[in-house]
Formats: C-alpha cells, sequence, structure tokens
C-alpha cells in the first residue's frame, strides 16, 4: 500500500500545501480574515496537470482554519486508502469468480430500445475469458416490438475475443464479490434465466 505523506499546515510561512494530487492555497480576504482553498489536480482531458478548484472558505481566526485544513487532509488520506484497498480486494477477488467454459453472457444496451447481445465462455484464464458471440432465440413475444429472448449456445455469429474479469461490491465494507465480464463500454453478466429469456425491444 502506497504511503501518504502531508505537509503540516500551522507553519505561518506556508502559503501552499500540496499533497497526494491536491492543493491547499493559504490567504487573506480583503477584510483581513484567513481564507483557505482546496484544489484538485486534474490528470487527464485539455486542462490535464492544472488544479481545479473544489471548495474555498475564509475563517474567523488562524485557529479554525488550520482545524479546516487538518480535517480535509485527513478524509482524502482517508478517501485514498479505501480507494487502495478496495482496489486490492478487487484484484485478490477475482480469482473466487466461478465463470467455465460453456457458460453463456449478456448484455442489455440501449437508449430508445433494450438490445440483447448474447456470449458462449470458449475458454477461461486467470483474469480474462475467451468468449464468442452467439444468436438469439426468442422464447415468447411480449408485446409490441418486443420479446424475450435467450442465447443459442453453439450458434456463432463471429470470432473469438478475450476480456477482462471484474470484480466488484454493491456497497463499501461487502465481503462478497460480484462478478462480470469487460467488453468496450458495456458490462457482460451471466446469463441465468434459463427458457424464461431475458426482454428485448426494437421500438427505434
Amino acid at each position: 500500500m502506497s504511503t501518504i505523506t502531508m505537509q503540516h499546515p500551522e507553519a505561518a510561512k506556508v502559503k501552499a500545501i500540496k499533497f497526494n494530487g491536491y492543493k491547499i492555497d493559504l490567504s487573506t480576504n480583503l477584510k483581513g480574515k484567513p481564507v483557505a482553498r482546496l484544489y484538485k489536480l486534474l490528470t487527464a482531458g485539455k486542462n490535464k496537470g492544472e488544479y481545479k478548484l473544489i471548495q474555498g472558505y475564509y475563517f474567523g481566526s488562524d485557529e479554525r482554519r488550520i482545524e479546516w485544513v487538518k480535517e480535509q487532509m485527513n478524509n482524502i488520506k482517508n478517501r485514498i486508502e479505501d480507494k487502495l484497498k478496495t482496489s486490492a480486494a478487487k484484484k485478490d477477488a477475482i480469482s473466487l469468480h466461478t465463470f467455465k467454459a460453456g457458460d453463456c453472457l449478456y448484455q442489455s444496451w440501449g437508449y430508445e430500445q433494450t438490445n440483447i447481445d448474447f456470449f458462449e465462455i470458449i475458454e477461461v484464464l486467470p483474469k480474462s475469458v475467451k468468449i464468442r458471440p452467439v444468436s438469439q432465440i426468442v422464447v415468447s413475444e411480449g408485446g409490441f416490438m418486443c420479446e424475450n429472448v435467450k442465447p443459442n449456445k453453439g450458434d456463432y455469429t463471429g470470432e473469438v475475443v478475450t476480456r477482462p474479469i471484474k470484480a466488484w461490491f454493491w456497497n463499501k465494507g461487502d465481503e462478497k464479490p460480484n462478478f462480470s465480464v469487460s467488453n468496450g463500454r458495456h458490462s457482460l453478466s451471466l446469463y441465468t434465466y434459463g427458457d424464461k429469456g431475458v426482454y428485448q425491444s426494437h421500438y427505434a
């Protein structure tokens, strides 16, 4: 785990405190009140490398400003540590997945209609799976321009591709991870609906 370093805010000569991608500027306003502004370093986009203002306040005393600065630094420190722990937990959890060759996955996507794509797992690797798209079977009509569909296992419609397995948690502190497979902008879930199928529409 990375060490989180912090510069102490009490030194009177300090004009700016930089730590872990953040910066706190210390100044005074026109009335002579102590001011502190919190910035975050941008790491992507056209303004990469610049600091974005998150929040700023003036205070009734230097002591209150020092308290606020300490609070912000501790909060950021705790968020970073939680993020590192969660990231490590996800990496460790990947080995617990239950995907196996022959399982079918599906993705649901679309704005004005619900599109369903099915895939079959061809091979399971340590942190990824090899999948191949398969056709679908309509199992029931759901009304106007919609129906329930299920995967037509073995009826391949494309080539084999390799996709990474993802582990994730519904809530902070959850011990049991959930698993999915990344597929570009979409996420593939294990198909578990049998002959019931999943809803699909094609209005657009």
